[in-house]
């Protein structure tokens, strides 16, 4: 995966949320994915020996498909808030 080619749409704490909206995303044919943060920035050449961010994660979607995916989440958590 190339890290330029997508965008940060969140970030923290693995969540329930976050597994909700990578699937809402992928039914929709949006490649979604999260990664823990550590990961990404080692990916990106920043590799401390404690990671500050700990088991934290982005949820990334490709760039080109930024704004389409905020619209389906936006309806999907307005259909299902909670």
């Amino acid at each position: 995966m190339r890290m330029e080619s997508f965008e940060i749409i969140a970030a923290g704490d693995p969540c329930s949320v976050f597994d909700r909206w990578v699937d809402t995303l992928k039914r929709a044919g949006i490649e979604a994915t999260q990664i823990g943060i550590a990961e990404y920035d080692r990916e990106l050449g920043y590799n401390p020996i404690t990671h500050p961010r700990g088991r934290e994660v982005y949820v990334l979607v490709p760039v080109e498909r930024l704004e389409e995916a905020l619209r389906i989440l936006k309806a999907s958590e307005q259909s299902n808030p909670g």
